[in-house]
C-alpha cells in the first residue's frame, strides 16, 4: 500500500470511506458521519488522495474573495507525509489558478502530529485571527473557527487590489 498516490474530487462512493478515515485520522476524538460527508461533497472542494488499495487522506476547503480555506484536513496514519503532500499540491494548484492570495488551513486539536510540521516545511505559519488582513477575517467569519489553529499560507507576494 502507498504506491502511486494520486489525488481526485471525491464522489458519493467515497463517503463511508471518508467517514472511516476522519475517524481514523481523529483517533475517535471527533466522527463525521456519511451524510455530514454528503453535505461536505455539495458545498465546498472535497478531495481524496488514494493509491490503488485506500483512501490515504481527505481535504474539503472552498475559495472566496481570493482566500481558500481549508477546513478538513484528514490524513491516514499509514502515508500522512505523501498523502498530505499530494492534496497540498493540490490545493494549492487550485488556489492559484483562482488567484488566491493565500490558503488558510483551520487544524483543530485532533489533527495528526505530522500535519503541523508539514504544513510548516511547505511554507505555513500559525496565525492569529486579529493579526489576518480584514478581507481574510471577514471570509473566516463564516466558519467556525474557535479552538482551531490557523496555518496560512501567503500564495501571491502582492494581494490583488484591482477587480480580475
Amino acid at each position: 500500500m502507498g504506491q502511486g498516490i494520486g489525488v481526485r474530487r471525491a464522489g458519493r462512493r467515497d463517503a463511508a470511506a471518508i467517514a472511516a478515515l476522519v475517524g481514523e485520522a481523529a483517533g475517535a476524538q471527533f466522527t463525521v458521519s456519511e451524510a455530514e460527508v454528503l453535505e461536505w461533497l455539495f458545498s465546498k472542494g472535497l478531495v481524496v488522495a488514494a493509491d490503488a488499495e485506500a483512501l490515504l487522506g481527505v481535504t474539503a476547503w472552498q475559495a472566496e474573495n481570493l482566500v481558500a480555506v481549508t477546513d478538513v484536513f484528514a490524513l491516514s496514519p499509514q502515508f500522512p507525509t505523501r498523502a498530505g503532500t499530494a492534496l497540498l499540491d493540490y490545493i494549492e494548484a487550485e488556489a492559484n489558478t483562482l488567484m488566491c492570495e493565500a490558503n488558510i488551513v483551520l487544524l483543530p486539536a485532533w489533527a495528526a502530529p505530522e500535519v503541523r510540521p508539514l504544513l510548516r516545511r511547505r511554507g505555513y505559519e500559525a496565525q492569529e485571527l486579529k493579526k489576518l488582513h480584514r478581507i481574510w477575517r471577514e471570509v473566516l467569519s463564516e466558519f467556525e473557527i474557535k479552538g482551531l489553529d490557523l496555518m496560512v499560507k501567503r500564495l501571491r507576494e502582492r494581494m490583488v487590489m484591482v477587480p480580475l
